[in-house]
């Protein structure tokens, strides 16, 4: 089961590989005649957004990419969204196009990232890029996908032949990683909420890959002597554990799917919680722009 062979945890350090990365996109975008044109569409004024916007803006910055934030009042119609992305979508200025989530209630977000077409779709998650992917035709691998199977990669985690589970078969995050990781060689198992021998399968398996967006969920009773975990999720919780619900709290932390401190003696490796694949999916999406050149 064990895939490193250590004494020790190992850390998988997506911050680490960010850095690495960075300099490698940054010295590829010089060799271009123009840099690459980022737009982020966003509604509305979520925190947490705010934040992840930020990083996207302060790594495209870093490495010399054009980043534009385009901001909708809270109340825009999902239509008048449709049609800024298909003018977009004409601008043969503009390389990539993301859609920031969550969206407000009456907006269906998966609309309005079905309007991006493929060529520009750089996290990979609409309808046409999915349908071409499955296709085996040309398209862009879903961000946060890409950012897991590289920082396995980095670290030397072998996945061709491994049994590896996906909890959670999302469009944004499980199944695309599942169907990647299975591209790569790997025998894959997805469990979701009607799966009902999760924690045999997890146990059995070499990998575990865990993105339920239920805080802490996942204790040493789901993992076995030296698997490879890494954990998507990401939640702001209070001192007492909660889901952290209102902005004005201001004393909380961010923790994982994964109860770090339950699991770490026991795992061989693990991506922390934030730092794992938070910063990886960020350097995925600009490697998914620089490849619209």
């Amino acid at each position: 089961m064990e895939i490193f062979n250590l004494d020790y945890m190992k850390l998988l350090d997506g911050k680490i590989v960010r850095e690495k990365k960075k300099e490698l996109l940054r010295k590829n975008i010089l060799l271009l005649s123009e840099p690459p044109v980022l737009v982020i569409i966003q509604v509305g004024n979520d925190s947490a957004s705010n934040s992840y916007i930020e990083q996207k803006k302060k790594f495209g910055s870093a490495i010399g990419a054009s980043v534009i934030h385009k901001v909708y009042p809270e109340e825009v119609k999902e239509s008048d969204l449709v049609k800024e992305i298909e003018n977009l979508n004409e601008d043969n200025e503009v390389h990539g196009i993301i859609v920031q989530l969550p969206m407000p209630d009456h907006i269906n977000s998966d609309v309005v990232a079905d309007s991006i077409c493929w060529q520009k779709d750089v996290d990979g998650l609409s309808g046409e890029s999915e349908r071409r992917r499955l296709a085996g035709n040309k398209s862009h691998i879903p961000a946060t996908a890409r950012g897991i199977s590289e920082l396995l990669k980095e670290y030397g985690v072998e996945v061709r032949d491994k049994k590896v589970a996906v909890l959670g078969r999302s469009r944004l995050v499980g199944a695309p990683t599942a169907w990647l990781l299975d591209k790569e060689g790997a025998e894959v198992s997805i469990c979701h909420s009607k799966t009902e021998n999760v924690k045999e399968i997890t146990r059995e398996s070499d990998v575990v890959i865990v993105a339920i967006g239920k805080p802490r969920l996942i204790d040493d009773s789901y993992i076995a002597e030296g698997q490879v975990v890494v954990d998507v999720g990401i939640t702001a919780v209070t001192e007492e554990g909660e889901k952290k619900l209102d902005d004005e709290i201001l004393e909380y932390k961010l923790v994982g799917d994964v109860d770090f401190e339950d699991v770490k003696d026991k795992v061989s490796a693990i991506s922390p919680v934030p730092g794992g694949v938070g910063p990886m999916t960020v350097v995925a999406l600009f490697e998914n722009l620089l490849d619209t050149h």
